[in-house]
Order: structure tokens, then sequence, then C-alpha cells
């Protein structure tokens, strides 16, 4: 028996260095015995432990407390047990309220110092769950929250006796909303017989699941009710599709007909896959053949993968990260490092590794990359920042992502490295990290560049990445354009990178006002996906970070009428958008307080809305360093740290924004206008963007074509025709834009004591704004739309 304990990784588990896939089937639980353990006797127990070796299955999962005789049948034939803990629980309750919290809790520990008693330590011991399927309507009788606080006192207890057992709660479909804090892997039960539901299913509990290990501890049919070679098909199919979807394993429920419930034998179900006297049904075969099965038979053909590291002075963590690929045993790996001008031995490192070097002179990470695609001869090009480092199945997942012909793009998790200093693990927890944002639980609106890939011939449809951007915001703006170019992206979330973070204070603040700088040039090349505030319009979540208060601010729930939904989730997540918009209205608040204090010669009262505006900025770093999980020894350490980078980078973010260059040229690719009006609008907003204004497209219900903004007072509106076959025409027209205007209303409504400095700032306020706008904007855009007209005069060149 191996001494070394199962452990997570991710999204993963893993045996010492290499992963480890569950493969198991349940066990009882049984009428009690002589001894009064709910198990068979001795000499059956060591039939079956060898019987299920000789399956080629690895776990065993028991609902009480494993015997000393079923530990060392295990131990003999090297296998691992998952155990529950058996207690009264809110089912036996008669009454709700504080006391029955206490009792269950009481009866929650005594029931786990059994189990540890016997399971403590030992490496056969694959985790425990601290509880198995409360039911639903239990769990809203006595309350979602004294649900979940028990169950992660139950966790945290657990850990406290014996810090490497990984600890779980067993939940299901109609419970997925639980959270439990401590955890270290999801476990669910999911009996579904269509196979498209169970893998749209498994797909959404992948993102239920976090960045944790998603394992299925229950799935099956009942022969008795279907028929065995029914019974053999539906496994056959579910647990391809577990592995399909990265899941971290799966156990079958269960290893025999023999079982029993409260002293009573159970007949006439089927469920085992062997009969009550150990006879194989059909569906034995299928668990023998998936537990034998290479992650390689899953496809009978994989496409050719180039993988492409970009690295300017990445001496410290490039050599971790090519080591990583080496590691992957996927059959058609290509590897490209493009040393983007380093100064260091950044290439002197990459020689050791037998992959292909390309050494470039310094221009950035766009042109880097672009020189990669060139190189490489993969149907699908992936990306792997220098920083960070693969899980040996990442080629392999993203493969799979590419299950259907409209997937253009796939990606996954970049997770933080474990064991960092207290800096980095602060900025895991923090805003503005790269992360997935998904519009649905397969599919992506954005992957981070750390961990994307893409079809080859579509990047080179899209034109690649843009060189103008040259540390930042290239994967944003690709992805964007995939989506545009009407293909989709979807998401793995078993394709995992390890990525670090930075590792100082200054390093992340300069990191976060590169990304402001980057979002500024996006917003100029995608003027439609972003609000007025400079952010990003996203379609989906942002995956990433903490939420603000998740006591206070609790998830919403479906639970159905009388909360009978066979499947209830989470709807709304309300504690990180309140993060969100927080952290986006931030850096206006300083403004505001100053405006006000401003006005306090009008009246006295208006010091007392500055300072409470004032304040709310150290309370919102405040609020964020409380809803900071706790982090052993050095929690208070890291509280700080997050609440002040929450407090920091939305500021730093904004100068971002603000200091980026107004003339951004982003490539655009030139085509004839003659008798396109499709042309013609691309080349004037070609032109428009170079002049530093903000371009819109307009959208099939608008009697527009494009609007541009110089400020944020007016907006000007081109509409344009094409007559007589070539002819080209426009017309031009301005409108106000409401949110300026309305802001203008309101700061001389706060001023109306007195009417003469509320007819002031309104005055000046609306004449600035409609100068500026009117000369910025209004009249660049005419004399461009002239220009445009003139060159068109002439009719198109003879064929």
């Amino acid at each position: 028996m191996s001494t070394e304990r199962v452990a997570t990784d991710g999204k993963h588990l893993r045996l010492g260095e290499s992963r480890f896939s569950v493969r198991g089937a349940t066990y009882g639980s049984f009428l009690p015995r002589a001894d009064g353990a709910r198990f068979p006797t001795p000499d059956r127990i060591a039939r079956d432990v060898a019987h299920i070796h000789r399956l080629g299955l690895n776990t065993i999962r028991v609902y009480d407390p494993p015997p000393n005789d079923l530990l060392e049948a295990v131990s003999e034939h090297d296998l691992r047990l998952i155990v529950g803990a058996d207690y009264r629980d809110w089912r036996d309750a008669d009454r709700t309220g504080r006391a029955t919290r206490r009792a269950v809790l009481d009866a929650g520990r005594r029931a786990l110092d059994e189990l540890l008693d016997r399971c403590a330590g030992r490496p056969e011991v694959l985790a425990v769950s601290v509880g198995n399927e409360v039911p639903a309507d239990v769990v809203r009788v006595h309350g979602i929250g004294a649900v979940e606080e028990v169950l992660s006192d139950l966790v945290h207890y657990v850990h406290a006796a014996d810090p490497g057992m990984p600890t779980t709660y067993t939940s299901f479909p109609s419970t997925e909303y639980l959270t439990v804090d401590g955890i270290d892997l999801h476990s669910f039960n999911v009996f579904l017989e269509d196979h498209d539901s169970f893998r749209r299913y498994l797909r959404h509990l992948q993102i239920v699941s976090g960045d944790r290990p998603l394992l299925i501890t229950e799935l099956g049919l009942a022969s008795a009710v279907h028929d065995p070679a029914a019974q053999a098909h539906l496994l056959e199919r579910q647990l391809r599709i577990v592995d399909e979807e990265g899941g971290a394993g799966a156990v079958v429920f269960a290893y025999t007909d023999e079982w029993g419930v409260n002293g009573v034998p159970v007949a006439g179900w089927g469920f085992g896959i062997t009969t009550a006297d150990r006879t194989e049904r059909p569906a034995a075969a299928a668990v023998r053949e998936w537990a034998g099965r290479p992650m390689k038979a899953l496809r009978e053909v994989w496409p050719r993968i180039s993988v492409i590291v970009c690295a300017h002075n990445e001496e410290r963590t490039l050599a971790e990260c090519l080591s990583a690929l080496a590691a992957c045993d996927y059959p058609e790996l290509e590897v490209i490092v493009c040393d983007d001008g380093s100064t260091d031995t950044t290439a002197e490192i990459a020689r050791s590794f037998p992959f292909i070097l390309l050494e470039l002179a310094h221009g950035g990470l766009s042109r880097a990359r672009n020189a990669g695609i060139l190189r490489s001869t993969g149907e699908i090009v992936a990306f792997c920042d220098a920083d960070a480092a693969c899980h040996p199945q990442w080629p392999w997942y993203l493969a799979l992502a590419f299950d259907h012909p409209t997937v253009h793009a796939a990606g996954g998790p970049n997770l933080p490295f474990p064991e960092t200093g207290v800096t980095e693990q602060a900025v895991a927890l923090s805003p503005g990290s790269p992360c997935e944002v998904l519009h649905a639980d397969d599919r992506a609106e954005h992957v981070p560049g750390c961990n994307m890939a893409f079809r080859r011939e579509v990047l080179l449809d899209v034109g690649c990445f843009d060189p103008v951007y040259t540390s930042a915001g290239d994967d944003v703006d690709v992805c964007w354009k995939v989506l545009e170019n009407g293909g989709e992206i979807a998401f793995a979330p078993a394709a995992q990178v390890r990525h670090h973070r930075r590792a100082t204070v200054r390093g992340y603040l300069r990191q976060q006002r590169g990304y402001g700088r980057a979002e500024a040039m996006l917003a100029r090349a995608h003027p439609h996906r972003f609000n007025g505030f400079g952010h990003a319009r996203w379609s989906g979540v942002i995956y990433g970070g903490i939420g603000l208060l998740p006591r206070l601010l609790r998830p919403v729930v479906y639970h159905g009428s009388q909360g009978l939904a066979p499947y209830q989730g989470i709807t709304r997540r309300r504690s990180p958008e309140a993060a969100a918009w927080a952290g986006a209205l931030l850096p206006s608040m300083p403004v505001f307080a100053v405006v006000l204090a401003a006005l306090t010669f009008v009246s006295p009262g208006f010091a007392v809305a500055a300072a409470a505006v004032a304040a709310l900025v150290p309370a919102y770093g405040l609020a964020m360093a409380l809803s900071t999980p706790r982090a052993g020894r050095n929690s208070r350490r890291l509280r700080a740290t997050v609440g002040w980078l929450h407090v920091a980078q939305p500021f730093a973010r904004t100068w971002g924004r603000l200091r980026a260059p107004r003339h951004a040229a982003h490539a655009v690719t030139a085509r004839p206008w003659w008798g396109d009006r499709t042309a013609w609008l691309l080349d004037l907003e070609r032109i428009l963007r170079a002049e530093g204004l903000g371009i819109r497209i307009g959208g099939p219900t608008d009697t527009w074509d494009l609007a541009a903004t110089a400020g944020p007072a007016l907006r000007t509106r081109v509409t344009l025709a094409v007559a007589w076959g070539w002819v080209p025409r426009a017309s031009v027209r301005t409108r106000p834009r409401l949110p300026w205007w309305t802001l203008i209303a309101a700061a001389g409504a706060s001023a109306a004591l007195q009417w003469w400095i509320a007819a002031i700032v309104m005055v000046v306020g609306a004449g600035i704004g409609v100068a500026h706008d009117l000369f910025a904007g209004h009249r660049v855009v005419r004399a461009a739309v002239q220009r445009a007209v003139e060159q068109a005069a002439a009719p198109p060149p003879a064929p």
C-alpha cells in the first residue's frame, strides 16, 4: 500500500506527482453483523474487495465508519475509501432554532470522533464526507444559513483533527446552492438517464464547483426497473461523459444488490453491478472497461496542437512553465517559445528543452504571439504564459472542448499557485486578475491569454493579434473578434493552468495601470462593448476575486413552487455584483466629496455629506477585508492587504485609462468601397478612430450607421447611403447624450438653495460640454465625412 495520501490539485486529484482519477463503487450500507458494524463478515469483505480490485476500480465509497477488516483489505489491494459520517441530522429534528442547530452539530462531532479514531492519518482514506443529501425542503425549514454553518463547522472539525484529510459534503441537485466553507472537493450524487441532460448538468456542476475537483459520488440505473443491458449501456455512456467533462472521477451506485437501510433489507431495485450473490451483470463489464481506459481512448483521432509561450525576461518562471509542458503526454504537441528580445537568460533556459525557439527583437506581446502563429503547424494554436504551468491533462481537455464546428476558441481556468506569499495570495483575491467571463456554463465571452486556444485558420482569418496591444488587451480583442466573426468560445474547467499573480503590491498596481490603458484602447476598437464609465459591458459573469459581505448579501436561489423544484440553483450572486459595482464607482467618490465640500459656503450640511461620501472609500476596503476567507496564521495580514488592494485597484485602473494614448493605430484591413456600404463605413470608422473619437456602429434597429463621441455632452450620428449604384451620400446629425444632461440637472438641483448658483452650474457645465463636443466631435466628423465623399466622387475604375 502506498503511504502517500490523495490530495487536491485545483480541478484534479493527485497521488504523489501523478493524477488520480477516482474509479469507484459504493459499498453498503448493509444490515448489521454480529459486532454491530453495518458491513458483511470479514471473509465476505475480503472477497468483495478482491473482486472490486479485479474490476480495475481504485476507490470504494462507504456510508459508515469502516471496520478494521475493511481497512486491512483495502490496504492490501492498494485501494482508497471515501467515508461518510452517519448521525442524526435535521431530518430527525422536530423543531427549528439554535437548540436544534447545536444538537445536530454535537451529533456530527460525535460521529466524526468515531470515524477519525479509525481513519485519521491513514492513506487508505481518500476523503471524509460530513453529510449526505440533506433534503431541500428540510433545508428551507431550518434555514440555508443554519445548515451551511453546521456543515462548515464539521469540515473545520475534521481539518483540526487531521489537516491532511480531504473533506467534502455530498450534495445533490436539489441543494446544489449550499456553500460549505473549507471543503476540499465537491461531491454530488446525480441520477440522470438522458445523456445530453447529464452532460449539460455536469458542465453546470463544474462551474458550481469553482476551483475545486468535482466528484460524482453516485450514478447508476436500476436494472430491475429497466433491464441489465440498459443499465450497462447507461453506465458506459455516463462514465465516458464524466471523463470527457473533466470530472475528478465517479463512484458507481452500487457494487452489489445486497444492501439495507435502518436495519431493513432493500430488494427489487437491482442497482448493483453484481447481484446479491456477487454474480456479475453486464454493467460490470462496462465498469471494467471504463476503469482501464486511458485518456487517449476517448477519441480515435486527436488534433495537432501548437503551444506558444511568449517570454520577455522570464528567467524566474520559464523553466517551471516548460517543465510542465514537457510532462504532457499528448500525442501531437508542438511547443514554440517566442523570446521577445529578452536581456536575461530566458533564451538559454528555452534551449535546454526540446522545443522550438524563436529569438525575436523586442516588439511586444502581440507581435511575439503572431510570430509563433506563423511558425506553428498545429490545427489548434494554444497559448500559455511564461509565468504559468499547465496541468499534464491540459492539452487533452483543450482538444475535447473543440467538440463542434462552431467552437472557434477555447480556454480554461488559471488558478493561483499554492503555498505562495501573503501578497500573492492577496492579489489572487483582489479584482483585476486575468479570468474567464462566462455567459453559459460551457461558453465564454472571454478567456485569459495565459490559457486560451484557437483554431489556427480562425486566428488567421481575424488577423491574429493586433500589434497595438504590447502588454495586455490583445486576448480580449481577439476573443471579441472571434465572436463577431460568428464563432463560439468554449470553456473547459479541467483544462487548468497555475498562474503566478504579482508578488508585490507595486507590481500589482503597475499591472492594473497597464490593464486600464489596454481597456481605453479596447474601448476605441470596440466601443459598443463599453459603457460611459469606460468599463466593459460583459454579457456574462466575471469569475474570480471575492464578494462584498457574502453573509449579508446572500445569493438568490430558485426553489420552485413550495420548494419542490428538482434542480435548485443560484440565479443571482449579489455579493460579487455588489463588489463589482462598488469598485467601479469608487474612483468617483473623492470627486463627489470635493464638489460637496466646495458647496459648504452655501450650507454647512454639505460638509457632513462630503465627509460621508469620503468615508465610503475606507469603509469599502474594510468590508472587503472582512469578507476575505480565513487563512491560518496570516489571516490578519492577508485581510488587511486584500482590503487595501480593493481600494487601490480601481484608482490604478482609472489612471491607466486616463493615460492611454488617444491615437491607437489599430490594424485595419483595407477594402475597396465602391458600391459597398459596409466597406465605406469601415473606412470612415478607421479615419475617425485615428482622430481619437469614440465610435459605435449602429445595430439592426437603429436609423443611423455610426455614432461618434468626443466628450460627454453630444453624440454625432452618421447615416450612409449609396445612390445610383455607386454615388455616396451621407447625413450628419448631432444629438444630446442624456447621462451628461442628467448629471448637469442633478448638480443644479443640489445647489437649489441658491438659484443663482444652480444657474451658473448648469449654464457653465452645459456650455463647456457643448462647445467641446461641437469643436472636437461634430466638426471633425463632418469634415471626415465630407472628405470621404469627395474622395469617392469618381466612379469605380473599369474592370
